[in-house]
């Protein structure tokens, strides 16, 4: 988990990503504001569209109720007039009048039944005489109305005069229960009047907007008292439920609002008739009603989708745009000052990115031609402190050498002296006619031998030598007269200072890529003390020890010509002797372009 976490930061810590979710989030944000608005703007637009509609239709639902409450006052009034004009209810009228009057009426509903047909108008009459006359259309049981609530208001609203409407009521008809509300008015004159009921079947009621009531919707109508006229569930008719002037101030009278409903969304739709008093009121799912919104939030999410991957692929592309020469540049930056080098080639990239490239580019090209510059001066410099060097070491190999005859010549030893000559003619032939910058190790051990004889006709048995060549390394690329000067210092400060001989053995060995050359003597050594003088503070290497410069010397050379890593190791032990070891490169002959004199 921590690897991942570490790798997350590191990735987040990289331009392209910031630049990437930077441009994604705000592409995405944009997509989804837009979604958003344009969802939310169709939404409304939705609601208020299909608000005005089911409006619409609730209008047309109380025009329609509006001519049934006109048809059932018309009614009412024919009706009235009817039994006025012929004395139906005259105080004095036997059962033979009573008859005829029964065969009247229900001729006369024959016929205002085929008037009315037209608009469906599906009623039945009950007259109620105070004379005792009781005219019954539909042979329901009227016995127990007086008793029943729906009566008792109905009478109290008929004291105020005219046609009244009385709530929605239950009356057994035959085996049948069936809903009624009722048009009522009193006829006759005097105390005792008669009361004219113009029997309304509210199936009739929901007739008129069955056929628009949507899939697990109600409608329902209620008067101006709030009782219920009209509903889908008859066990809700008659009853008063409806706070009117609280559905009024909430819900307005002619207008549609969503609503929350026992935990689902509903399309609340009212329309007031004015002229009826009742009010018409639809409650529809809002899923069934706005699938059409469903299908468009849809549409939306698609959209929303295509955009937010849309979105991925242009922060993708601009972030790789911005990121990519950036990071060749960085990448240039990081090689620059390395073998492989080059510029890098300015890409499709912003104006500034480019210039950018193009002055890092020029400024590149600017820095190798001086850096070409100073390190053809830094070998020039080289070739020139090697060669003084080599310079410096050739007087002080001349003025040891001849100072070692003229000492034999002195003393009387004149065959002595000119067989040394004669060895240091021989010498002289082999080291100052090299003009070559390295040579093969087995000349460079040849030369040193030639040296070694001279010594040895000088000193005689107190100078004995070995020379041991690994046969790997004869081939070795060395610098010239390097092993001659530390030779010398073995001979005179370290065998010279003994009483007795001493031996010098030269040795070449290969360790792993390095060349390790030992001169080894067995004379006076040094202590700690002395030791720690001529040790370099750094390693590997020596300084000089303000007796001889060939140490010195030879260090430096190797150091010039192969780096800093090589050089000389130095250790001795007072009466023991010293032990010098060179550390260089392996370099064969066939490497370092080499061929000696004829072709060998």
């Amino acid at each position: 988990m921590k690897a991942w976490m570490k790798k997350i930061a590191v990735h987040w810590k990289e331009l392209r990503t910031q630049l990437f979710f930077t441009y994604f989030l705000v592409f995405a944000f944009f997509f989804g504001a837009v979604a958003l608005v344009v969802s939310t703007s169709i939404r409304d637009l939705l609601i208020d569209q299909i608000g005005s509609n089911r409006t619409a239709v609730l209008r047309q639902i109380g025009e329609r109720a509006n001519i049934v409450k006109t048809s059932s006052t018309t009614l009412s009034n024919l009706y009235r007039y009817e039994i006025q004009e012929n004395g139906f209810l005259q105080e004095e009228m036997g059962g033979e009048a009573m008859e005829k009057a029964q065969k009247y009426l229900d001729s006369q509903k024959m016929i205002y039944d085929e008037v009315f047909s037209h608009i469906g108008l599906g009623y039945e009459v009950v007259l109620m005489g105070a004379n005792g006359f009781t005219y019954n259309s539909a042979d329901l049981d009227i016995t127990t109305w007086p008793h029943q609530p729906w009566f008792k208001y109905l009478l109290a609203a008929l004291d105020g005069g005219g046609v009244q409407f009385s709530r929605t009521f239950g009356s057994v008809a035959g085996k049948e229960q069936r809903y009624w509300f009722a048009v009522g008015q009193l006829v006759g004159d005097g105390e005792d009047k008669s009361i004219l009921l113009i029997l309304i079947d509210e199936r009739l009621l929901e007739n008129l907007y069955v056929s628009t009531q949507e899939q697990g919707g109600e409608v329902y109508i209620y008067d101006h008292n709030g009782f219920i006229v009209s509903h889908s569930n008859k066990k809700m008719l008659g009853k008063q439920f409806i706070d009117v002037n609280y559905m009024q101030d909430v819900y307005g009278t002619d207008q549609a609002n969503l609503i929350r409903k026992l935990g689902e969304s509903y399309m609340l739709s009212t329309y007031l008739d004015e002229k009826t008093g009742w009010t018409i009121v639809e409650e529809s799912p809002a899923r069934i009603i706005l699938g059409t919104l469903n299908r468009t939030y849809w549409v939306m999410g698609c959209l929303l989708a295509m955009g937010l991957i849309l979105a991925l692929g242009v922060s993708v592309y601009i972030s790789r745009r911005i990121s990519n020469p950036l990071a060749e540049l960085s990448r240039a930056m990081d090689k620059f000052g390395g073998n492989g080098f080059t510029p890098s080639p300015v890409g499709c990239a912003t104006r500034e990115i480019g210039s950018l490239q193009e002055s890092f580019n020029h400024m590149a090209v600017e820095i190798f031609s001086l850096m070409e510059i100073i390190k053809e001066r830094e070998e020039q410099k080289r070739k020139l402190e090697v060669n003084f060097l080599r310079a410096q070491i050739n007087p002080h190999f001349l003025y040891n050498t001849l100072f070692s005859i003229r000492c034999a010549v002195e003393v009387g030893k004149n065959s002595q002296a000119a067989n040394m000559l004669g060895a240091f003619i021989d010498l002289l032939r082999s080291t100052l006619a090299v003009k070559d910058n390295t040579v093969p190790l087995e000349d460079e051990l040849e030369t040193t031998r030639k040296y070694l004889v001279v010594q040895k006709l000088r000193y005689g048995e107190k100078v004995n030598y070995e020379v041991e060549m690994e046969e790997c390394t004869k081939h070795c690329m060395v610098p010239p007269l390097i092993l001659q000067p530390l030779v010398e210092n073995a001979i005179f400060h370290g065998l010279e200072a003994k009483s007795d001989g001493g031996t010098v053995v030269i040795e070449s060995a290969l360790e792993g890529e390095n060349l390790l050359l030992t001169i080894t003597d067995d004379g006076a050594g040094m202590d700690e003390e002395t030791l720690d003088r001529v040790r370099t503070k750094c390693g590997r290497n020596v300084v000089k020890d303000g007796r001889s410069i060939g140490m010195s010397n030879v260090h430096n050379r190797i150091r010039l010509n192969y780096g800093e890593g090589y050089g000389l190791v130095l250790e001795s032990s007072k009466g023991i002797g010293t032990t010098v070891t060179l550390v260089m490169p392996a370099v064969m002959g066939k490497e370092a372009g080499y061929e000696s004199p004829g072709g060998g």
